[in-house]
């Protein structure tokens, strides 16, 4: 369901006779009331439920020994796994505690980092890194619907389902030769598709974090306007859930003025978070549940590092 779909659902619970005999003066309430209860229903959807999965893709150069939270990255549980591709090997990175990675890194040593500890907003490697990302240039201009871009080289990116930085842009491709990148999506993890020129520098983005976040902010303008391309965003939660949703935001917003109109939309919304987080854990348990699938053989996976 597009935002603007959902933020209609709101407008139309919370009209009134004259808003639909186009008699109103004024919308009862303005978007950014509407639109910070509706921010306080979604980040408590998302916290409880861990239902948004995400990634967070960057290029980490040599020698940075640490990287930032992902933006809207839920602090509870929010990171769950890390991985390191180096040449189109996968290295995973695994989470442990203050006392594990400083008793066992009391000085500063470089490699491969195997581990890793959150604190703050950030994210410490171990031992701190001392691999770099590939990078290479395009040599043609990109406009902002293209899925192919052409480049000097590939070599060392990923050969399937890699992810790269253009200028301010984050983009996943689908496979790759030795001078193009295919099957590219554009304008990953929010940011925007951009037109880029000749020579524009393209960086590998060499380490990917999993993690659940909270919902892209639903906020108007400071003119009280909606943006279009806002509005045409698709929102992160289930068209199922959204109903449910839309009634609570409804119902907290009636409530402060015409508590009779409001008990029509009431919703005991922390005993539902309870079913929709039970129903979305019980889903991703069967899709990872299976007896049939044999464990795959070392060839498979050149052990100890996964081949992607």
């Amino acid at each position: 369901m597009l935002v603007s779909d959902f933020l209609d659902t709101i407008y139309d619970n919370v009209a009134t006779k004259q808003d639909y005999l186009n008699k109103s003066v004024a919308p009862i309430f303005t978007n950014d009331r509407i639109c910070r209860q509706l921010k306080f229903a979604l980040d408590k959807y998302a916290s409880y439920t861990k239902a948004l999965e995400a990634y967070h893709t960057l290029s980490v150069a040599g020698n940075d020994a640490e990287i930032m939270y992902p933006d809207y990255m839920i602090r509870s549980e929010g990171i769950r796994f890390l991985v390191w591709f180096i040449n189109g090997y996968a290295y995973p990175i695994m989470d442990k505690n203050l006392n594990n990675t400083y008793g066992n890194f009391p000085t500063v040593l470089q490699g491969l980092p195997r581990w890793f500890n959150c604190w703050e907003d950030r994210i410490d490697f171990y031992p701190q890194n001392s691999n770099g990302y590939n990078h290479t240039t395009i040599t043609a201009n990109v406009s902002t619907s293209d899925t192919t871009i052409e480049v000097a080289s590939t070599s060392g990116f990923k050969a399937k389902n890699g992810r790269f930085t253009l200028d301010n842009e984050k983009i996943a491709f689908q496979y790759k030769d030795a001078t193009h990148f295919y099957g590219c999506r554009r304008g990953m993890e929010d940011t925007t598709p951009l037109p880029h020129n000749i020579g524009a520098v393209l960086n590998e983005n060499n380490v990917w974090v999993y993690y659940r976040r909270l919902h892209f902010p639903i906020m108007p303008k400071s003119d009280g306007t909606m943006s279009s391309d806002l509005l045409a965003k698709e929102m992160m939660i289930a068209d199922d859930h959204l109903e449910v949703v839309a009634d609570y935001v409804t119902y907290k917003l009636l409530s402060k003025i015409d508590t009779e109109r409001a008990q029509y939309y009431k919703v005991n919304f922390d005993e539902w978070l309870k079913e929709a987080k039970y129903d979305i854990n019980k889903g991703r348990a069967a899709i990872s549940k299976s007896s049939n699938i044999r464990d795959p053989y070392l060839f498979e996976t050149n052990d100890p590092v996964w081949r992607m």
